[in-house]
């Protein structure tokens, strides 16, 4: 390593955390399960959440693609690829954060009848595959782009907007969508169906569940991608 360009230096760790988010993943996977119970309403919520994803990520593309449109035109293609790129890999980062979550939470629950500390290393290693993804592709990008961009920093600041804009539009969603879908649980089941909470009997609650993992999964993913590479 002696001798190398430090401009090398972020790619290369981005790339190298992105090994270690591969790996977390699967030894998330390779962990228990649970019953059968638990693992079908486990499938009801990361269905859920693969719905709900794509649906917002569709949203979120109808002011992404005009901005960088706008971007091209008004100020440099340099920009308008940053920012694009950004943006990508902020969806990107959320949904790999948001499908590892909903594997870890029912590999959780299930470790935590037979082995709670085994339970808190799977939620922790569920945790750590956001942060990591967030952080090793901003970093294997911004190096990259850093390069080609013949080392000029202040064009990297659209990647930063793209990626704030969208974790930012993500996150919203996710809140307004949880609130609904636990006000409407509440309203539905308990009220009128006098289903107990939390039952799973209710649809409303798998959509809550689906909601407080969009939520928490794409708070972290908005915490990691809000600071600007030119001013953080």
């Amino acid at each position: 390593m002696i001798g190398l360009d430090p401009s090398y230096a972020a790619p290369i760790a981005g790339f190298l955390a992105l090994i270690v988010v591969g790996v977390l993943a699967e030894e998330i996977r390779r962990e228990d399960p649970g019953t059968e119970k638990m693992r079908r309403i486990a499938s009801y919520i990361e269905e859920g959440a693969r719905a709900f994803l794509s649906r917002e990520f569709k949203t979120i593309t109808y002011f992404i693609i005009p901005l960088c449109i706008l971007l091209w035109i008004f100020l440099r293609w340099e920009i308008s690829l940053g920012f694009i790129l950004g943006a990508v890999s902020s969806l990107l980062a959320a949904y790999i954060g948001m499908m590892i979550a909903v594997k870890a939470n029912v590999r959780t629950a299930s470790a935590s009848i037979k082995a709670p500390e085994r339970a808190v290393m799977i939620a922790f290693r569920g945790g750590g595959v956001t942060g990591l993804s967030i952080i090793g592709m901003s970093l294997l990008r911004l190096g990259i782009l850093y390069i080609l961009y013949n080392r000029d920093p202040e064009l990297l600041v659209g990647y930063g907007f793209g990626a704030s804009l969208a974790a930012l539009f993500a996150q919203l969603g996710g809140g307004i969508y949880t609130k609904a879908a636990d006000v409407g649980a509440d309203l539905v089941g308990k009220i009128e169906a006098r289903i107990p909470e939390d039952d799973p009997r209710n649809p409303a609650v798998i959509a809550d569940q689906v909601g407080d993992n969009v939520a928490t999964a794409l708070a972290e993913e908005q915490t990691y991608s809000s600071p600007s590479p030119i001013t953080s």
